[in-house]
């Protein structure tokens, strides 16, 4: 009996040394596909209730849509009725913070009338989720490029980026109003070049895995592959940010808004055009570098309750 009860004691001990080590280890693997899971997840559910209940419960309480200016996804939901009609989509890149707590999603869509019908529009979809307070993820923006054909292997492959596990002691040591200040500065940097330089002035921002997204186009991956794509588009172009965020680690942020574009000429005024979501990811040098670049046309300002087929998220 003695034994015994020195053999319960002794794994006790050991349980609850060993526990401390795994509460501070983020399983990175874990995060991403727990990131996945959710879209997916989300997608699903828009197939069994519809895409307006799938996004009240799957959207943040501070979540953004567009319609076409930023605005709180839940609320303006809230306010409109359910619409007949199937969007469906599936992830095909994926990405996580090193936390674990901030990641985006992105691959194809379709949408249909009804079930069993031809497409009635297709396009790119991106959606950028935070994890809750509860270990749930929540989504936070969420972005389409309408007319773009779905992605190639070449460029759809979901796989973990750096280590798999991460000593939360070795994580950065971040203050989140300093990360968002230095993210956002890094946003303005790049604004004055686009003003000069057109988007390709976003070719000298960009990660060497960088991702672009634009309307009634490829998506295309890799940084000489996206400078090549923008390096003719050399029309001035302004960001005007809405809204921003950060990891807990301070290694991956977003930034989304209004994209301007002069009206016509040099000495006209600047007109919005598009909307956009950029996804900056800060380098072991501690610049931030764009991962991710969507830019797609404003939609129609949304219509009478009763008169849309479906809620207007720029997907």
């Amino acid at each position: 009996m003695k034994m015994k009860t020195c053999w319960i004691a002794c794994g006790l001990a050991a349980a609850l040394s060993i526990a401390p080590v795994l509460a501070q280890t983020i399983d990175r693997q874990a995060a991403l596909d727990s990131l996945v899971a959710a879209e997916k997840a989300f997608a699903r559910e828009a197939a069994e209730k519809g895409t307006r209940d799938s996004f009240l419960d799957f959207l943040a309480d501070d979540g953004v849509m567009f319609t076409p200016d930023p605005v709180n996804g839940k609320d303006w939901l809230r306010g409109r009725p359910a619409q007949p009609g199937l969007l469906s989509w599936f992830p095909v890149y994926s990405e996580v913070s090193l936390a674990g707590d901030l990641g985006y999603n992105t691959g194809p869509y379709e949408f249909r009338a009804k079930a069993g019908e031809k497409p009635a529009g297709t396009g790119q979809f991106s959606t950028v989720w935070k994890r809750q307070p509860d270990g749930s993820w929540k989504a936070m923006v969420d972005l389409g490029t309408p007319g773009s054909p779905p992605s190639s292997g070449a460029i759809g492959a979901i796989a973990l980026k750096g280590p798999a596990r991460v000593a939360a002691g070795d994580l950065p040591k971040v203050e989140a109003s300093s990360v968002k200040t230095s993210l956002l500065l890094a946003e303005r940097t790049l604004d004055r070049a686009t003003r000069l330089q057109g988007a390709s002035g976003i070719g000298q921002f960009l990660a060497d895995d960088a991702r672009l997204l634009r309307a009634r186009q490829p998506a295309v991956a890799g940084k000489a592959a996206v400078q090549a794509a923008l390096a003719t588009d050399k029309a001035p172009i302004g960001w005007e940010p809405a809204g921003s965020g950060v990891s807990r680690s301070g290694d991956l942020g977003y930034i989304f808004g209004t994209a301007k574009e002069r009206e016509s000429g040099p000495a006209s005024p600047w007109v919005k055009t598009g909307n956009y979501l950029r996804v900056w990811r800060k380098g072991t040098d501690g610049t931030w570098k764009v991962a991710f670049d969507v830019l797609s046309p404003r939609p129609r300002p949304a219509s009478k309750p009763g008169e849309e087929k479906k809620p207007s998220s720029g997907s």
